[in-house]
């Protein structure tokens, strides 16, 4: 072998192996797909029949998984199935390969029924969970199918970075997954009562909402449950990082901007070139806002048909992120992370006048168009910009040849922001004398909001009736 596992990655493979199911909580960068295929070897290793195994991941890390089997488990690479695009494709793959066969593929493949049937009729030995936080939600339908899938196979492996986005709720279906209710028991609402307490019980019906909120001392109690078939690594613990260094670069709001942001602030309603904008819900006004500070908002026109879209002429965040591409970009390679799609065509506005080349990761873009970007912006030192959604290119992608990512704008997903930030801080990323974060932020502003939210890892949404007062004085 060529590279040498970490003393982390060992211990797991070495807790794992002789278990029948484990969950790597690996904080991103750290190893756990290396020690998930290792963990997967051993149990080859021990069965007296060949093992076949399902991967599920996100879409645009598939194929990183078959290049991750190449560099750690030659020997597995013939038996690596991918199952990629159509429905129709994916169930004749499935059908035309034996049982004992290493399948990777996404979620959504759960949502494909006649591929879902055959994968059951499969009979598999082992199921690996990538990213298991995108089953957290026990209702969510992929979620069901990853439960009943996986009570029909003996051996799982889970993996994610952060298994606790919300509240530890979120263990629930993960655990489910994983050992079939073995921890936290089959039933949600049990588990909801025995570990959860509703704070609004008391309220009267007719302003009634749930608030559910852990009982005391139960994060002790739920974490001594799962420790004997969990693993739990964080970066600043076994990596030798450089350092990670965080920076707000205040910047201004045009007038235009400043009058329309007040008017939405305090009205709800700005009107803009004789179109009105009406946000009637607190997060679609949030979204204008924060819109409207990135450098434009979409407007519904006078008669309430069809949108328009309103571009400021003059907005000072873009003039800011010239000005930093122009000094960092002919030495550093940088990562701009948006939210919006109308920020890309900003973004690739700066990058053009400053003769920059760049590759985009990001909705508008195929699965191969991406995996091509991130192939080109690792390996091409002429491309020095990655333009990228914290969403579409935050989960699973490498990009540590990066130094320098600038947060154009946010959203207010914490799973988003913690996976983008570690996209080019990782394992890795030694090569760098320090990797710096910089956040484009207007003081006075609903960036601010969101800023404080996700560094208090608190989920924006559920906070929203106790936002009033501080968005009136921002």
């Amino acid at each position: 072998m060529s590279y040498q596992l970490w003393t982390h990655q060992r211990e797991a493979i070495s807790r794992a192996k002789d278990l029948s199911s484990f969950a790597l909580f690996f904080e991103v960068g750290t190893g756990k797909t290396a020690t998930a295929i290792h963990t997967l070897r051993e149990w080859i290793s021990q069965g007296s029949k060949p093992l076949g195994a399902i991967v599920l991941c996100p879409p645009i890390v598939i194929r990183q998984w078959r290049e991750e089997f190449a560099k750690y488990a030659e020997e597995l690479l013939p038996w690596v199935v991918l199952l990629e695009g159509a429905g129709t494709k994916r169930l004749k793959t499935l059908k035309d390969s034996p049982r004992d066969r290493i399948f990777i593929t996404n979620y959504e493949t759960l949502l494909m029924a006649p591929v879902f049937a055959e994968l059951t009729r499969k009979g598999l030995d082992v199921m690996v969970c990538d990213e298991s936080h995108k089953l957290k939600t026990f209702t969510a339908k992929r979620t069901r199918k990853a439960v009943d899938l996986a009570a029909r196979i003996p051996k799982k492996i889970i993996m994610t970075g952060t298994p606790v986005l919300n509240s530890p709720m979120d263990l629930f279906s993960q655990f489910l997954v994983l050992d079939n209710g073995a921890t936290f028991g089959t039933n949600f609402f049990v588990f909801r009562a025995t570990y959860f307490y509703d704070k609004n019980a008391g309220m009267p019906k007719q302003s009634y909402f749930p608030d559910w909120r852990p009982r005391p001392g139960i994060e002790e109690k739920i974490a001594a449950l799962i420790a004997a078939k969990s693993m739990r690594v964080k970066k600043s613990e076994c990596l030798d990082l450089p350092p990670l260094v965080k920076v707000e670069l205040p910047v201004a709001m045009s007038p235009q901007q400043r009058r329309a942001y007040d008017e939405m602030k305090e009205d709800l309603v700005t009107y803009l070139d004789s179109n009105v904008c009406v946000a009637s819900m607190a997060l679609t006004k949030l979204l204008r806002l924060q819109q409207i500070v990135s450098g434009f908002v979409s407007v519904e026109s006078p008669d309430g048909e069809g949108g328009i879209l309103h571009k400021f002429a003059d907005v000072p965040r873009v003039a800011a992120l010239s000005e930093l591409l122009e000094d960092i970009a002919p030495n550093h390679k940088v990562i701009v992370w948006a939210c919006f799609k109308n920020n890309y065509e900003q973004i690739r506005g700066v990058c053009e006048r400053l003769k920059l080349n760049y590759v985009e990761i990001h909705g508008e873009r195929t699965e191969g168009q991406k995996r091509e970007a991130v192939a080109s912006f690792r390996s091409d030192d002429g491309v020095r910009v990655c333009i990228a959604n914290q969403k579409a290119g935050g989960v699973g992608l490498n990009l540590i040849e990066a130094s320098y990512s600038i947060y154009f704008s946010r959203g207010y997903s914490l799973e988003d922001d913690i996976q983008s930030e570690a996209r080019n801080y990782r394992g890795g990323s030694e090569r760098h004398d320090r990797v710096t974060r910089v956040d484009l932020v207007t003081r006075g502003s609903v960036d601010e909001l969101i800023l404080a939210a996700l560094k208090q890892k608190q989920r924006l949404s559920e906070k929203i009736l106790d936002l009033r007062n501080e968005i009136a004085s921002i």
